[in-house]
């Protein structure tokens, strides 16, 4: 998205309090009602100090408080911008209303594939159980290690071999990226991502008061010499990446990539948080196979299998070589009591149930065509490039700008469009980790309940984007 420059002083004669607060609270006022947009770049401080007739400290501290509430980013070199607003946590309300007749296509979840006999037989089977009453006490020990040697066996088929004493289960991917992030989470640090990010990752920042710096990214994800520049830049020390099938963009790393990333992040001294919660659908290891003793890998079953399955895991790699094992080795031990407690015995059960039994395996087989049978119909249906041999993510990326078939449009403006004609989507500023560099909105294949009614959205969708 291109630089929108304004001429910006607030008015500030109305506010009370400390000057600082009063600029921070005009600068939300100008944002909400659009004579700040996004991408706009602002006076810089010591010409905002002038124009105000304030202390240039006064400013400092005011642009201080707007980044951390995510208002404003600067770049080094580029300047102040005005960040897209974060409604990454719409995405998330247990009341979010979808109107009736709307097909949902902003969530991202698995195509159902769980009947109800499937979930019968599994309950029925744990009715049968002589130490039945043991799933409403506490976890036992031999429970995790269980837990554990299912999450093994469950990465096994992609050569990973984690060892069950680095597992610790969660209750979801979620609350593992949580946990992961509280290992090293500290007010307003730092944190690398890609530069549109998944909505957790911007839901976490904001809970934790963690800073967001943006690396750009091209269809094999991050780009290492941006990752470079982005980490001298800000001192940050920790990445989050999602190297398989990204959200939202639906990015891949080749090896190639993989391999510079790596190599990045041991010239760099990176801490790498992966999410991996897509890694399923392709049959590729993850990326912390490279990354010894610098890694923390992070995943789950409720995008690959049902969503109600609130079974996630972190896997923290040690390697004695590495700066980070020791940290992490520390905080291992009470990553236990932060992620496990949490999770339902009675979750993990079935999980390990599941997981043993080969089921989990035959649900993601089945999801994997299902997308990909969606992802061919949605791109033929739009006019989009064929899929090919890449693997079918549950969520599509449709790019604006340049050679697009929907190039005229914005993002903000093609879900605006979208919703008109009856279906959800989400548009490239609920994930922007900084200033909008590229636009498009994410759509979820697998959302709907069958093949017929996304093809009614594609048809609304063709209709309103014409």
């Amino acid at each position: 998205m291109k630089e929108k420059k304004v001429s910006w002083c607030p008015d500030i004669s109305g506010y009370s309090g400390p000057i600082y607060r009063a600029i921070v609270d005009a600068m939300q006022k100008d944002i909400r009602s659009g004579v700040l947009p996004e991408s706009a770049r602002l006076p810089t401080q010591r010409d905002l100090a002038w124009a105000l007739k304030v202390n240039l400290s006064t400013v400092t501290e005011a642009f201080k408080e707007a980044t951390r509430l995510r208002l404003i980013a600067g770049e080094v070199g580029r300047g102040t911008y005005v960040l897209p607003v974060n409604n990454a946590t719409q995405l998330y309300a247990i009341d979010r209303p979808h109107a009736e007749n709307v097909i949902d296509l902003s969530t991202i979840k698995p195509a159902q594939a769980f009947s109800r006999e499937d979930v019968h037989k599994s309950f029925e089977a744990l009715l049968q159980r002589d130490n039945l009453a043991d799933v409403m006490e506490y976890h036992a020990p031999d429970l995790i290690a269980r837990s554990r040697d299912a999450v093994v066996q469950l990465c096994q088929a992609r050569g990973f071999h984690p060892r069950p004493a680095a597992i610790f289960p969660c209750a979801g991917a979620q609350a593992a990226l949580f946990a992961a992030l509280q290992m090293i989470a500290k007010p307003d640090l730092p944190i690398l991502v890609e530069e549109l990010t998944f909505p957790g990752m911007k839901v976490a920042a904001k809970q934790m008061g963690l800073r967001l710096v943006p690396v750009a990214m091209d269809r094999k994800g991050i780009l290492p010499e941006d990752l470079d520049r982005a980490s001298r830049a800000s001192g940050a020390r920790t990445l989050v990446v999602s190297p398989i099938l990204q959200n939202p963009t639906g990015s891949m790393m080749d090896r190639k990539r993989r391999a510079d990333i790596a190599h990045m992040a041991e010239k760099l001294d990176l801490l790498v948080i992966e999410e991996d919660v897509y890694g399923g659908f392709s049959g590729q290891s993850p990326l912390s196979l490279q990354l010894a003793g610098r890694s923390i890998l992070v995943g789950g079953l409720s995008k690959l299998v049902a969503p109600g399955l609130r079974f996630g895991y972190i896997v923290v790699s040690f390697d004695e070589k590495s700066s980070h094992s020791m940290t992490m080795n520390f905080a291992a031990d009470e990553l236990v009591h932060v992620t496990s407690w949490m999770t339902a015995p009675i979750m993990l059960e079935l999980a390990c149930d599941w997981i043993e039994s080969g089921a989990v395996n035959d649900h993601m087989e089945w999801q994997r065509q299902e997308a990909r049978a969606r992802q061919s119909l949605v791109r033929r249906r739009l006019g989009l490039p064929a899929l090919g041999r890449n693997p079918a993510a549950p969520h599509l990326w449709i790019e604006t700008g340049g050679d697009s078939p929907f190039g005229k449009w914005s993002g903000d403006q093609l879900a605006s469009l979208a919703r008109g004609a009856g279906v959800d989507l989400v548009p490239a500023s609920t994930f922007c980790a900084g200033r909008m560099q590229s636009d498009g909105v994410r759509l979820c294949v697998t959302a709907p309940r069958d093949r017929a009614e996304l093809q009614e959205a594609c048809k609304r969708l063709t209709k309103a984007w014409q």
